[in-house]
């Protein structure tokens, strides 16, 4: 117990960009054993890479409804405006309870004149005055006095802010159990002078002061996180903030502030909420539209204010480095023309027991199905993923050569194997197969690298596969091109930042390119006939539906929106021409056209002010799509792995090949440490194995609820009546009568 006490008040001393930093590796919080009055532990079943028990409700303010006039209701739901600051209050007629975009008695609190009007309006906007300084200004803050229309659902307000001249629309819509917040791109209009840059819509829907009461906020980082309502044992003055799909590489990154926190694993889903008592009270907020501008914050109380908040804003212009010489001198602008969006949210409302981060991903699944994004037409079976590197490009002093590492005729004897010991479900998929190695030739695909093998050669180990109904995928990205490679002009099809400079990412000393998404459209199209013509009926996509940007190529301009539009017109075509589609961390848009999910994220970037991960994205698609863990051989801590695994409803995966991993010193795969087929094989038995013997029971079932017993111990409950207990401790529990040995499972079924 000292041990830990000590910690934390290191922990405590240390500057936050150096712990937020520390955090990110969770093999040293893995190496810290404490020990507790049950035995040796570890500290990190108490870290924020897991979840905690929930304790007991705090009562909850009664709230009042004082100064607000009704404008609408339902069954479930009644809508109330407060007509100066067009703040609103939500009344949950099943329980009574009382949300306010605003707080009562905002004098109590410890919030300045700038921080007060921004609570109570309904919009905050940033804007560029005629000196090119940004100012904001709140609904308040020059008294302006909205043009409110009401109407059977809702309300329409013309908003002129008094200070900058600029005109904003808002419609807010009563609809079952959801409001819909609405903010039309012709409703807003720059002023004379001045030019907006951003909004907030509705900030602090939701917001809690301090620890008031017992909650917590959701952000969709990682997997999922929860930042509780709780006193820490040092104050934290660091929001989260993320771009909504990553940030827009069309636009050099600014210098973040020192206060400022980005994701480390970019935002897939534009989803949020709050929780105001667990299994009580909750919202989650989805953004409809808008979303490719969008970026999600959130505050723990302690940043700025005393509340914790979370909400999403919207950028109209973005900010930019401008050079002005060979040397990248220069100075930071704002885009000319604003971006041309609108935004649209929809606040989803939860009681009971549907009001927790289960509740809110249930809600969010359920929407995606109504939306037709997710259809239930995927088999959500337990599946071993077992990815292969066939080639590798090597520098050489004259001309690059290619290390074999793989041959496809090498694919039916390794499945064999596995199959003889029991691995009796999985795919391949098989990367580096292109003339030239993994990062050889892209965006030029076909012919096949010889010392790989032949077209022969592929199209007997798909047929071999087919006849074991083991599906063979062949990797592949339409939006990456290598420096160097054929089949694209440099000039004319890389995408262009604003500043004319291209998009370049660059690995171990290899440089590539981002393609424009009309010349990624045009060379997926031409590759659908050609995977055709070699029987390729499943393609394993990276970076396209995980990537979204501005590309200011003259010849070939899109913005964001319209880059998501063209890759999902990529998407279709595929699935019209019959060929299956599994995506890399795809974005929510994408989901609708994939057949599997790989790389499922499975912690969040664990900074400081988060104190629970939480499997939100796993519970949206259980049952609807299998997803895959990364890469198993991958990972410094197996046997918690494949109890994360097993808890999140994830499948195993391995990137293995037939030669040592040591022949990739010297090539852009070097990160491949430990990777020979014939090492791994035991441990792959063995991880599906306990994947089948566990995930078997609750195949094509959605996931219903997730208890955490103690510190360590959760139990995960599906449709189909089955619920799986997970012990990571060292020490054997016994959970409702059943008992669980350490650092292992069981499955309770029928409620048994």
């Amino acid at each position: 117990m000292f041990k830990k006490i000590l910690l934390v008040m290191l922990i405590a001393i240390l500057p936050v960009s150096v712990f937020a930093e520390s955090l990110t590796s969770k093999e040293e919080l893995e190496e810290i054993e404490v020990e507790t009055e049950l035995g040796e532990e570890t500290l990190r079943f108490d870290s924020n890479q897991f979840t905690q028990p929930e304790g007991e409700n705090k009562p909850l303010p009664e709230g009042s409804l004082d100064g607000f006039t009704k404008v609408t209701e339902n069954d479930k739901l009644a809508l109330y405006i407060q007509e100066e600051s067009l703040a609103i209050k939500i009344q949950n007629k099943e329980t009574g309870y009382i949300w306010h975009s605003g707080v009562d008695n905002a004098e109590n609190y410890r919030l300045n004149n700038t921080w007060t009007d921004m609570v109570q309006s309904a919009i905050t906007i940033d804007y560029l005055d005629r000196r090119g300084n940004i100012k904001t200004e709140s609904i308040l803050t020059e008294e302006t006095k909205p043009n409110i229309q009401l109407n059977d659902n809702g309300f329409t307000a013309e908003i002129d802010f008094r200070g900058s001249s600029i005109e904003v629309v808002l419609n807010v819509t009563l609809e079952e159990e959801n409001i819909v917040i609405d903010v039309p791109d012709e409703g807003v209009q720059d002023g004379t002078y001045n030019k907006i840059v951003a909004m907030k819509v509705y900030p602090f829907l939701g917001a809690a002061h301090m620890d008031d009461i017992t909650g917590y906020l959701f952000i969709p980082d990682g997997s999922g996180a929860l930042m509780r309502f709780e006193k820490s044992a040092f104050r934290s003055d660091t929001p989260f903030i993320g771009s909504i799909y990553g940030e827009d590489e069309g636009f050099t990154k600014p210098q973040s502030t020192e206060n400022d926190t980005y994701p480390e694993q970019m935002i897939s889903v534009p989803v949020y909420g709050a929780v105001h008592g667990v299994k009580q009270n909750a919202f989650i907020t989805s953004v409809e539209e808008g979303q490719s501008y969008g970026r999600i914050l959130a505050y723990p109380s302690g940043a700025s204010t005393d509340f914790f908040w979370v909400t999403s804003d919207y950028q109209y212009r973005f900010n930019y480095f401008q050079p002005t010489s060979k040397s990248m001198g220069g100075f930071n602008v704002y885009q000319e023309e604003r971006n041309s969006f609108t935004i649209k949210q929809k606040v989803m409302f939860l009681s009971d027991e549907e009001a927790d981060y289960v509740g809110m991903a249930n809600r969010y699944q359920q929407h995606l199905e109504e939306k037709g994004t997710l259809s239930g037409n995927n088999e959500d079976k337990v599946d071993l993923r077992l990815e292969l590197l066939g080639g590798e490009t090597k520098k050489g002093l004259i001309w690059n050569s290619v290390e074999q590492m793989t041959e496809i005729q090498d694919i039916p004897r390794f499945v064999e194997e596995l199959e003889q010991n029991d691995v009796d479900n999985l795919h391949v998929v098989l990367r580096g197969w292109t003339k030239g190695g993994l990062t050889g030739t892209l965006p030029q695909k076909f012919p096949l690298e010889k010392k790989v093998g032949s077209k022969g050669d592929l199209e007997e180990t798909i047929q071999t596969l087919e006849e074991k109904d083991i599906p063979f995928y062949l990797h592949t990205d339409f939006t990456t091109a290598f420096d160097g490679a054929s089949g694209f002009s440099g000039s004319k099809d890389v995408s262009k930042k604003i500043n004319g400079q291209p998009m370049t990412k660059s690995q171990f000393g290899y440089s590539s390119y981002y393609l424009s998404p009309a010349k990624s459209l045009e060379i997926a199209k031409k590759d659908a006939a050609d995977f055709k013509d070699h029987g390729v009926e499943n393609i394993a996509v990276e970076t396209t539906a995980s990537k979204l940007f501005s590309d200011f190529n003259k010849g070939m301009s899109s913005s964001r929106a319209e880059m998501m539009e063209s890759n999902q017109e990529l998407f279709a075509h595929y699935q019209e021409q019959n060929i299956d589609l599994s995506l890399y961390r795809p974005n929510d848009y994408a989901w609708g056209y994939m057949d599997k999910y790989l790389d499922m994220p499975m912690y969040s970037s664990n900074y400081m002010f988060v104190t629970d991960t939480v499997p939100f994205l796993q519970i949206v698609l259980k049952g609807y799509t299998p997803y895959y863990a990364t890469f198993s051989n991958f990972s410094h801590n197996p046997t918690e792995e494949v109890l994360r695994m097993i808890e999140f409803g994830a499948y195993p995966s391995f990137y293995l090949t037939r030669e040592s991993a040591q022949l990739l010193m010297k090539t852009p795969s070097r990160g491949l440490y430990t990777s020979e087929f014939v090492s791994w094989k035991e441990e792959l038995i063995s991880q599906y194995s306990q994947v089948k013997e566990s995930l078997g029971k609750v195949e094509n079932s959605s996931i219903v609820d997730r208890i955490v017993h103690q510190q360590g111990v959760s139990e995960v409950v599906y449709e189909n009546g089955v619920s799986i207990i997970v012990n990571y401790t060292d020490s054997d529990v016994s959970i409702d009568g059943t008992t669980v040995e350490a650092t292992s499972f069981s499955i309770k079924e029928g409620g048994n």
